[in-house]
């Protein structure tokens, strides 16, 4: 027997089809309302709404599915005034983390990667309008790390950043799409290695390293993906004193699209919960990450640190702001791969 889980009505786009069946629920069980082929009209909804009835279900089986039809009206919806706006911030954060799944299964077709850049469109628009939504958009963020969810979160602080530091609409999206397809080169190396719990071996490290040069050759050959795009894949391993990977690029070098990945990337693995470490506060991390202003950008630090809110209004933009943290504290690694 089918389990079943809830959707909104007010998610439902009218004269659409929604391509699964749609269930009522009642003291006997759930009951077929609407086949899937039935297009959804004002009067269905009016008529359910007056009697009480605020959401319908579908079978979980059906859960991605319905997923889909979700993201191909994702702009409807976002643009829509009578979908609230937690629900909109939660809408669009998961269809981020749907498509992300989807392109580490198949990186390189090109219907995944439209998919993906009509969803960063979304988000960016989201950002556009909602002054002040990142931080409720940080809560919808798992505390645990795995591609998918970190694919994700890089785009959200991305696209935050590049907003916060002037970046046009059109090259937030670019920086975005950018953001949301950094890390699909590690769909090329071997699970075992990215998840090993120990520190990895030098040739092991040699073979997450080229990751980059992976998920550019990727996305290069994909005529979906803008040139821009290219940019934070290349280079969110970079680092401004030429430590980084995989050409040791050093300051003006590093384009600013590479510099603001760089520092999304580093700051969620350092707050998202690893198999070689556990996730550090916020707080911790920002600290951490205003030591190494030599190797970060320091405006690109500047507005992650105004974005996370007022709590962190003692952190001070300087090299160096603290001396008294254990090395056990630091990111094993150096947060690099």
């Amino acid at each position: 027997m089918n389990d079943f889980i809830d959707i909104d009505l007010e998610l439902l786009r009218i004269d659409t089809i929604l391509g699964v069946d749609l269930y009522l629920k009642s003291s006997s069980g759930f009951v077929l309302y609407r086949s899937r082929n039935i297009p959804f009209n004002e009067k269905v909804r009016g008529n359910l709404l007056n009697h009480g009835v605020k959401e319908l279900y579908i079978p979980s089986s059906e859960s991605a599915k319905f997923n889909r039809y979700i993201e191909n009206n994702l702009a409807s919806i976002l643009a829509d005034e009578k979908v609230s706006i937690e629900r909109k911030r939660k809408i669009a954060y998961e269809s981020s983390q749907n498509v992300a799944r989807e392109l580490i299964q198949d990186p390189t077709s090109p219907t995944v990667v439209k998919r993906a850049t009509k969803i960063v469109e979304g988000l960016v628009d989201l950002h556009q309008k909602d002054d002040g939504g990142f931080q409720k958009i940080i809560q919808l963020m798992p505390g645990d790390y795995s591609i998918i969810n970190h694919s994700a979160n890089v785009a959200t602080y991305s696209i935050a950043i590049g907003k916060s530091l002037g970046v046009s609409k059109n090259d937030l999206y670019e920086l975005g799409v950018g953001a949301l397809l950094h890390d699909i080169g590690k769909s090329k190396v071997p699970m075992g290695i990215l998840n090993k719990p120990a520190r990895l071996t030098s040739d092991e490290f040699n073979m997450v390293k080229e990751h980059v040069l992976y998920g550019l050759k990727m996305a290069s050959n994909n005529p979906v993906v803008p040139k821009q795009s290219l940019i934070p894949i290349l280079n969110h391993h970079e680092r401004l004193t030429g430590i980084g990977y995989p050409y040791g690029k050093s300051e003006s070098e590093i384009p600013l699209f590479g510099l603001i990945t760089a520092v999304a990337d580093s700051f969620d693995a350092m707050t998202t919960n690893r198999v070689y470490q556990k996730a550090l506060s916020s707080f911790k991390a920002l600290e951490i990450l205003l030591t190494e202003t030599d190797n970060y950008d320091i405006k690109v630090l500047g507005e992650l640190l105004k974005l996370m809110g007022p709590d962190k209004a003692n952190l001070k933009l300087k090299a160096n702001p603290i001396t008294d943290l254990n090395s056990e504290e630091l990111p094993k690694q150096k947060l690099i791969i």
